[in-house]
C-alpha cells in the first residue's frame, strides 16, 4: 500500500538499519549491485520517501547521512515510454549516484491501484474491482490473483504460470524493466503477503483465498526477474517466507516490528534472524504517530 509520504528521516517515521554485511547469495545473480554493507568503515542507513512531495537535499541536513534512499518508480521516472513505463534514466536517480546513495525503486507488486501503467492487468487480475477483493482500509486497492504463481521456483525453466499470474508477471516484468531503464540498483516490491490478510467482505487471503506457497511462488518470480534485469531485491515484509526467501533476496524491508512486539532480530525465530545471519541489510520503519 503507497502513503502520500513516508520519509525515513522525516517527522512521519524513524527508519533505520539492524546489521548488515553484504555477501551475494550462493544461488542468485552477481550482474547487480548489492546494498551498502556494515564493516570497513561503512554504517547502513536508509532514507525513505513513497510518492509525493520533493526529496530533501542528498548533501547536506539530516537525510544526507543515509547512504541507501528508496523512492517511488513513477515518481521518479524522467520520461515514460509508449507501454507507460520509465524509459530513460532518471535525474532523481541520476542525483542520488552523484552523491553516493545506493537507489531503491520501490514498486507495488501484490495490489492492483491507480498506476500510469494499470492497462497491463487485466480486471479479473485483481478481481474487477469486487468489494470481495479490496486491500481492508484503502479504497481502490485490490489484491491480485496470485494463485497461479504457487509451482514457481526460483530459476526453473519448467515452472508453469496459471490462471491470472501470466498476466501478472508480463505486466510486473514491465514495471520492474522500467526501474532498471531508470538506473535504479534494487526493487522494493510491497505488498506480497495477501494470504495473510482477508478481502474487504472479510473473505481469507485476500478475498482469493491466497496461501502461503503462493505468495512463496511470486517472491521467487519476482526475485528472479529483479536479478535477471540487473537489479538487486529486497524482500518487504512477509516474515512467514523469510527462510524461503533469504537465500534469494538481498536484505529485507520490515516496517514496525517493534511496534507490534514481533522483534526484527536477536531472539530465536525473529523474523530478520536470517538476513542478518548472511550479513544482507535489514531495513525497518517505526512510524512515530504510534
Amino acid at each position: 500500500m503507497k502513503l502520500a509520504l513516508l520519509a525515513g528521516l522525516a517527522g512521519l517515521l524513524a527508519a533505520f538499519a539492524i546489521s548488515v554485511g553484504g555477501q551475494p547469495s550462493a544461488n542468485a545473480a552477481t550482474s547487480y549491485e548489492l546494498p551498502p554493507a556494515a564493516g570497513n568503515g561503512v554504517t547502513p542507513q536508509w532514507y525513505w520517501q513513497i510518492d509525493g512531495g520533493s526529496l530533501p537535499s542528498m548533501t547536506s541536513g539530516a537525510a544526507s547521512t543515509a547512504n541507501i534512499w528508496d523512492t517511488d518508480d513513477f515518481t521518479d521516472a524522467g520520461s515514460m515510454g509508449s507501454n507507460n513505463e520509465p524509459n530513460a534514466t532518471s535525474t532523481v536517480v541520476s542525483q542520488l549516484h552523484a552523491a553516493g546513495k545506493y537507489s531503491i525503486c520501490y514498486i507495488e507488486a501484490g495490489a492492483q491501484q491507480d498506476e500510469p501503467d494499470a492497462s497491463h492487468f487485466a480486471a479479473a487480475d485483481y478481481g474487477n474491482d469486487a468489494k470481495q477483493y479490496q486491500m481492508d482500509g484503502y479504497a481502490g486497492e485490490y489484491w491480485f490473483d496470485t494463485r497461479g504463481f504457487a509451482a514457481y521456483k526460483y530459476g526453473d525453466s519448467n515452472s508453469v504460470l496459471t490462471g491470472a499470474a501470466a498476466n501478472i508477471a508480463a505486466g510486473m516484468a514491465q514495471r520492474i524493466a522500467g526501474c532498471k531503464a531508470e538506473g535504479q540498483d534494487a526493487i522494493e516490491p510491497d505488498d506480497l503477503d495477501g494470504y495473510t490478510n482477508p478481502g474487504n467482505t472479510g473473505v481469507a487471503g485476500g478475498g482469493w483465498g491466497l496461501t502461503q506457497q503462493d505468495a512463496q511462488g511470486y517472491e521467487q518470480w519476482l526475485a528472479y526477474t529483479a536479478h535477471g534485469d540487473g537489479l538487486a531485491v529486497f524482500q518487504k515484509n512477509d516474515g512467514a517466507n523469510t527462510s524461503v526467501d533469504e537465500p534469494y533476496f538481498d536484505g529485507m524491508i520490515i516496517e514496525e516490528c517493534n511496534h507490534y512486539n514481533d522483534p526484527c532480530t536477536g531472539a530465536s525465530g525473529d523474523d530478520a534472524n536470517l538476513y542478518v545471519s548472511a550479513h544482507k541489510p535489514v531495513l525497518n520503519a517505526e512510524y512515530t504517530e504510534d
